[in-house]
């Protein structure tokens, strides 16, 4: 009897044992799946942050690319109504002893703006430009009268004539249109302007607008012909 009794002990132990390794087998089995779901994800997540783009950082090229947009920047436009009494012997064709020329002009002002030079700090964007400057004179070649003091109105019909008379009516431009003005016009509407294409990507940064140190006025040329007398009149100034 004794003997059973011993087996059947030695049984329910050899049983006990063979449980509890089961069980450490499936806790470690749990375990070691749980740490390899871990490493998947934690994987995943490294490769899916290496393929996300990198957020965009502005930069001085970010804010000249922006700017090349505009690069040859008119800002404003001035319409100039022209009279010029000339007399004898200023323009070949003519044989009156004096006569008048009327003619209308255009003079734009404005900037290059590829000349900028732009600065960008964690809190301000600084935008350093060339002098707002004369861009373009432009004569309006059909626009262009002669007066006879004497008689009624002709005019040139000569190709060298209607040269010197488009190159005198630009002089009369410069010498007395208000180019001063214009350009200081065209500088303020730069200033919007690019405000206006900066402050979107700024992100939040102040701007500021410099010019470069240079003379950014027009002088009004007095050394005109002894024998030439000019009258003139400034029209319409606009910005664009």
């Amino acid at each position: 009897m004794f003997g059973d009794k011993n087996k059947r002990d030695t049984l329910k132990a050899q049983e006990s044992i063979e449980r509890i390794k089961l069980i450490r087998t499936i806790l470690v089995l749990i375990i070691a799946l749980v740490l390899i779901i871990g490493i998947l994800l934690i994987a995943m997540r490294l490769i899916t942050a290496s393929k996300k783009e990198p957020e965009p950082q502005l930069t001085s090229s970010t804010i000249n690319q922006q700017l090349a947009s505009c690069a040859a920047l008119t800002a404003a436009e001035l319409t100039y109504n022209g009279l010029v009494r000339f007399s004898e012997g200023d323009i070949p064709f003519i044989n009156q002893n004096s006569f008048s020329m009327i003619y209308t002009a255009t003079a734009k002002a404005g900037i290059d703006v590829s000349k900028a030079e732009t600065k960008v700090t964690d809190t301000e964007i600084i935008i350093t430009l060339p002098a707002c400057e004369i861009q373009a004179i432009n004569v309006d070649s059909d626009s262009i009268e002669f007066f006879d003091e004497r008689t009624s109105i002709f005019n040139p019909s000569k190709k060298d004539d209607v040269v010197t008379a488009l190159q005198r009516a630009e002089e009369d431009v410069r010498a007395n249109a208000d180019l001063n003005s214009l350009i200081e016009r065209a500088a303020n509407h730069s200033e919007l302007i690019i405000r206006g294409l900066i402050g979107p990507i700024s992100e939040g940064r102040s701007i500021t607008i410099k010019y470069a140190d240079s003379d950014s006025s027009i002088k009004n040329n007095s050394n005109n012909n002894d024998d030439t007398d000019i009258n003139s009149s400034n029209n319409n100034a606009g910005e664009l």
